[in-house]
């Protein structure tokens, strides 16, 4: 068996939504390369599942509602827990909070609150990682989107438009600094036989069969993917989202 190795300029990766199953794995394989770990979570169970994995990383409780709210009562990002991320060289997106719901049945406030959180405060946290990686003229930004996002079922609007808007972001980023040294990407995935996809395939097993794969991603197969689209070999993949599904949206 060949392995071909992959090489990295950067040296401190961030992961936000690090507690997830896929965080937890790119987490993982950061960490036996040798990288600077910062990652966050935004419950303390989560904070715990990280701490005990990577017991040297930096560990930061980081809530996007948080993050968006502090931001509009003017005080800014530097006193919160987004101003202790320091200087990384990778910024891995795997952020996303729970809400479905048919649209003319959710709450105003619950869906402007998902909104704030999903939207606003990950448009925050890029641009307060983005403007250090300028400073440096290096940084590579990804977020981990999903085939919901184009393919949304019943009750998964708000989710759908959430991560479409993330990965509107992402790719403008990409566009806007890519002379600068910082580019940017996101991964749309297919079914996950992890965290809530997990719970998902086992009550639906017949989604799965929709893809010519006939089968979920895997965190693991995930994670591979993630990494390399972090390395040098793949900085030029820039601007624009790539697809792990399996086939799945490739049918009709």
């Amino acid at each position: 068996m060949h392995s071909l190795p992959m090489h990295f300029t950067g040296t401190h990766a961030c992961v936000l939504g690090a507690s997830s199953d896929i965080g937890m794995a790119v987490a993982k394989k950061l960490s036996e390369a040798g990288m600077q770990l910062t990652l966050s979570a935004c419950s303390e169970k989560g904070i715990a599942r990280i701490t005990s994995a990577f017991p040297a990383a930096t560990i930061l409780e980081l809530n996007l509602e948080k993050v968006a709210r502090s931001v509009t009562i003017d005080t800014g990002v530097t006193n919160s827990p987004l101003g202790q991320i320091q200087q990384p060289d990778y910024l891995v997106d795997c952020m996303q909070s729970d809400f479905e719901g048919f649209i003319a049945g959710a709450a105003p406030k619950d869906i402007a609150r998902y909104f704030e959180t999903n939207i606003s405060g990950r448009s925050i946290c890029l641009r307060h990682v983005s403007r250090m990686m300028l400073g440096k003229r290096f940084g590579r930004c990804l977020f981990v989107s999903s085939t919901a996002g184009v393919l949304p079922n019943a009750g998964q609007g708000f989710y759908a438009a959430s991560k479409r808007a993330g990965e509107a972001l992402f790719q403008n980023l990409g566009i806007e600094l890519a002379a600068r040294g910082v580019t940017s990407c996101s991964i749309r995935l297919g079914y996950v036989q992890s965290g809530r996809g997990t719970a998902y395939i086992k009550n639906n097993p017949e989604a799965v069969k929709l893809s010519p794969a006939r089968r979920a991603i895997t965190s693991e197969e995930a994670a591979s993917t993630i990494i390399f689209l972090l390395s040098d070999e793949a900085q030029m993949i820039n601007g624009t989202t790539i697809t792990m599904d399996g086939g799945l949206t490739a049918c009709k």
